[in-house]
């Protein structure tokens, strides 16, 4: 008898061991999963490896060259040039006259040389010259805005005939550079210049529309 309990303590053991065997793996499995997963989010990298890219085709043209020798840029700042000056020298000379006929006006009136009537006629003068000069200045302005539609011009006409010449895809990228203290480009591969090329083809084009015109 004492045989058969003895036997049975121990298969009751083996059951009691394989119980806590299986508890404590699965409780574990969980954990460790899940510690598993923490450690991981945690070691992930914050800056991840640069995506792998084929080299770049880069080109660039100089502004420097193309504002002396792009005949459609030379054209109309000389016109602008021109008219500015003009603008300008007629301007100082009317405010120049005017401000002394002033001068002279409060002198008269001060020292009551002028009739009531002398004085309304001179000061309407005065505002219709200072109404002249007005009209100068402002067309100075729509000058200023005309350079400002031409320059719009040249960049659209320059942006569209790179992007003809480009068609087949040669390069990937065509910077503008200049010697200029604001130039993005700091430095300059003369290999990578294209300027001429895009001159000449501007040249071109500007000559045959003047031709037309």
């Amino acid at each position: 008898m004492n045989k058969n309990f003895s036997l049975l303590l121990n298969v009751v053991l083996i059951i009691a061991v394989a119980v806590l065997y299986y508890l404590h793996f699965s409780t574990c499995k969980q954990t460790c999963e899940s510690t598993i997963n923490d450690s991981t989010a945690v070691e992930k990298p914050i800056v991840l490896s640069p995506k792998e890219i084929k080299a770049s085709k880069i080109v660039y043209v100089n502004l420097d060259v193309l504002n002396e020798k792009y005949e459609y840029i030379k054209d109309v700042s000389k016109s602008a040039k021109s008219e500015q000056q003009a603008l300008e020298a007629t301007y100082q000379t009317k405010a120049k006259k005017l401000q002394e006929d002033y001068s002279m006006f409060q002198q008269k009136a001060q020292q009551g040389l002028l009739s009531e009537n002398q004085a309304n006629t001179e000061q309407e003068a005065l505002m219709k010259r200072k109404d002249e000069l007005d009209q100068l200045e402002a067309k100075s302005q729509a000058m200023m805005e005309k350079i400002q539609e031409k320059t719009d011009e040249m960049n659209t006409n320059m942006k569209e005939y790179i992007k003809e010449y480009n068609k087949q895809g040669k390069y990937n990228y065509v910077f503008a550079f200049s010697e200029g203290p604001l130039s993005p480009l700091l430095l300059a591969n003369d290999s990578l210049d294209i300027t001429n090329d895009i001159l000449e083809g501007l040249n071109a084009q500007y000559k045959a529309k003047k031709g037309k015109k």
